[in-house]
């Protein structure tokens, strides 16, 4: 009985380690000289490193609130594909998260605002699949599908115009067009400060995927239109250079495209964004998608992207949906809402015969510089951020330089860490009203009773100094 009593207490020890499972080791050990190091798994330490070719694609998705490490991990990836395989990289940058670091690192910034891309340039294409694209690309951006009698009046333009002008323009199409609607969904691509698609192609479209690290911003853009249309095009050139590559084994990935937050394009199932999933993997040609909400991701590229990194999701329909993508466990799921910064579960499909999926808990992404992390503290919580989307977020708020070099200065002789209280004040002390700190500190990722905790604790501290202060309304 003794004996028994002690196998049942060894087994219980040692139910952690195989619950939840983890790939075999064969899937997560490979050559650190061809390879990616990202981390070690979480239960058994195993090291794992990332081999596209054990893969069914090279293809990467990272989901997770702000602040949970995604750019880290792209710039991470991005960095150590370049030393082991000189791999390039393009990244379309909605929100100017990598500008920065990309001139830090020796690369490139393209300003879309200074730059001019023709959108009926062929690059090698055919007039008519260059049509077809264009075509689509309305469809996705202007609803161009749900107007048929303009639809055919621009197919038909297009064509008119490839057959009879060499290297025409937008305005060579304004030309042809009659009907009043057709005309003016045209015609505000040709608009003063709007006009990056008319006129002659500034940008040799070649260079930027041969280029070594080179950042496109579409911030600089006017809209959200204009910059979905801008990236649709970039990736629309980039799907044909690519299919014109001779297919052959090389080592290593010859480009990365990095879309951040592109919820127009990755949302749309008619997207090159899927093109590009299905057929990238036979030109040493890899996507990363990267978005703080999952829904914005169709599915599609979810549950076929090659690597999925999962970070820190706090809302529930957030990881419902991804969980509905991926069949994990509930276990998993529970994890996923407890991350902090850097922490990531990963979900990898195997190709060979013995394919299968399998999601595993990791320990904090190893990274390739210091992870400097923002810690906000409440009575019953505590939210990690990395310090530059900490910043990035105080910018959004509207805090100006001076202020926000305060808060900074605030947080390190804190060592990082600050109460939510005293973040509360400083704000306030700013002139911002409660309904913008409510939804800047519901931004962070802050829960509703963190909130109303630290609203009450500061509303007690003013009390006590002899102010007067408005209750936190629901």
């Amino acid at each position: 009985m003794q004996a028994m009593g002690l196998m049942s207490t060894d087994i219980a020890i040692r139910l952690p380690l195989i619950h939840p499972p983890e790939p075999r080791k064969e899937h997560l050990l490979s050559n650190p000289t061809d390879s990616i190091f990202l981390g070690k798994t979480k239960w058994l330490s195993t090291p794992v490193f990332w081999d596209y070719r054990r893969l069914i694609n090279p293809h990467i998705a990272i989901v997770g609130i702000t602040g949970s490490g995604k750019s880290y991990l792209v710039k991470t990836f991005i960095t150590r594909s370049s030393i082991v395989w000189d791999t390039n990289a393009l990244i379309l940058d909605w929100t100017g998260e990598y500008e920065k670091w990309v001139r830090q690192a020796g690369g490139k910034v393209i300003d879309l605002s200074k730059e001019h891309l023709n959108l009926l340039d062929l690059v090698g294409m055919g007039s008519g699949e260059r049509t077809k694209q264009i075509i689509s690309a309305l469809d996705i951006l202007a609803d161009l599908q749900n107007f048929p009698k303009e639809r055919e009046e621009i197919e038909s333009a297009l064509e008119k115009v490839y057959k009879h002008k060499k290297s025409p323009e937008l305005k060579d199409l304004l030309s042809i067009l009659k009907e009043p609607r057709a005309v003016r969904m045209i015609k505000r691509l040709t608009l003063q400060g709007s006009d990056f698609f008319s006129g002659k192609s500034t940008l040799t479209f070649s260079s930027l995927l041969t280029s070594g690290l080179v950042c496109v911003n579409l911030r600089s853009l006017p809209s959200e239109e204009l910059r979905s249309l801008a990236a649709l095009t970039i990736l629309q050139f980039t799907k044909e250079m690519m299919r014109r590559q001779k297919l052959q084994e090389e080592k290593g990935i010859k480009l990365f495209v990095v879309l951040d937050e592109a919820w127009k394009i990755a949302s749309d199932e008619r997207s090159e964004v899927l093109t590009i999933i299905r057929e990238g993997r036979k030109y040493n040609f890899a996507l990363i998608v990267s978005s703080q909400n999952p829904t914005d991701v169709h599915k599609t590229i979810l549950s076929n992207s090659g690597t999925l990194f999962i970070m820190r999701l706090v809302l529930r329909e957030f990881r419902k949906y991804v969980q509905e993508s991926l069949n994990y466990s509930d276990y998993v799921d529970s994890e996923i809402s407890k991350f902090s910064v850097g922490d990531a579960a990963l979900h990898m499909i195997f190709s060979g015969q013995q394919a299968k999926s399998s999601t595993f808990i990791m320990q904090k992404i190893d990274g390739e510089e210091p992870l400097f992390v923002f810690r906000i503290k409440g009575e019953s919580m505590e939210i990690e951020m990395e310090r530059e989307q900490f910043m990035r977020a105080l910018y959004e708020l509207g805090v100006n330089d001076e202020q926000m070099a305060k808060v900074k200065d605030r947080f390190e002789k804190a060592e990082g860490t600050l109460s939510g209280t005293k973040l509360i004040e400083m704000l306030e002390n700013f002139g911002y009203s409660k309904a913008a700190i409510l939804a800047f500190m519901r931004k962070l990722g802050v829960p509703e009773k963190g909130l109303i905790d630290m609203f009450a604790l500061a509303r007690r501290k003013r009390a006590s100094r002899g102010m007067v202060d408005a209750v936190l309304e629901d």
